[in-house]
């Protein structure tokens, strides 16, 4: 789902103050993601894959600010105009809104409401089952009484009966207790590891003199490298880049913005797990 302008531009500014004091090297899409978590009231996981989006241009333009033009800084400037009312959970109502927008925030907003329950779901069906085991206890219990050998049958059922019900209050204390353990896993993260290499396209690789795996901080430094190497920035303002004929092949025109580079290296560059 994308994210409407005033929410885009509330993540920008957590984001871009995340990245500010953070070590580039080091920060994960997880943790800027985590950081986001803690500074709304309401959960980001429908949101998730914009939010990886956008983490990942926010981190192209600090990295650039960092190993080219410090004092730039990107304005942020939404598709629409913020009025500056109270937002719930992330949207922003405008009595002048169209419909169609007020159809979009109400879908928003019901995706989000729609992820709050699971935990109380999860302790009440802990409950449904232990008052189900209890009764169904009760009932081997009467039949249990006038037979022979009643207790030796009486302990079976007993047994069969904790089982489940232990291994659902297992399941349900592991999803609510034991969270880091799963955060740990690789695989739970769907997030990227700033470090990690990524293929260059060959236009890029022709660039980076046959270089074909980079990661972002290191196609970042290079391609800076590259540009103050060559003189290429325009002396008039420096924001912009002269392409010269290698550069030319990568972004297809003559002279590129700093930051609009930084996008377009993006799409230059692919995850090699895909």
């Amino acid at each position: 789902m994308s994210l409407p302008p005033e929410v885009h531009a509330r993540y920008v500014t957590i984001i871009d103050s995340i990245l500010e004091n953070a070590d580039l090297t080091t920060i994960t899409t997880k943790s800027i993601r985590q950081g986001i978590q803690d500074q709304v009231e309401y959960d980001i996981t429908p949101q998730k894959n914009a939010i990886k989006a956008l983490i990942g241009e926010r981190f192209d333009i600090a990295n650039a600010k960092r190993n080219g033009e410090p004092t730039v800084v990107p304005s942020v400037e939404p598709a629409e105009p913020v009025e500056t009312t109270p937002q719930t959970n992330g949207v922003h109502h405008s009595s002048e809104s169209s419909p169609s927008k007020r159809v979009a925030e109400s879908d928003e907003v019901s995706d989000l409401a729609d992820t709050s329950p699971p935990k109380k779901k999860q302790k009440s069906t802990v409950d449904a089952d232990a008052a189900f085991a209890a009764k169904l206890q009760a009932e081997e219990d009467k039949m249990a009484r006038p037979t022979r050998g009643g207790g030796t049958r009486k302990s079976a059922p007993a047994k069969k009966k904790k089982k489940p019900k232990k291994d659902r209050i297992t399941a349900s204390d592991d999803s609510e207790i034991d969270g880091e353990e799963k955060e740990s896993k690789p695989k739970r993260d769907t997030g990227f590891h700033f470090q990690k290499p990524l293929n260059l396209s060959p236009a890029l690789s022709n660039l980076f003199d046959g270089e074909t795996q980079m990661s972002r901080p290191q196609i970042t430094k290079r391609i800076w490298a590259y540009i103050k190497g060559n003189d290429l920035q325009d002396p008039s303002d420096k924001r912009f880049i002269i392409c010269d004929a290698r550069m030319r092949e990568v972004f297809k025109q003559d002279k590129v913005h700093m930051f609009t580079m930084t996008k377009l290296i993006s799409q230059q560059v692919y995850n090699p797990d895909e």
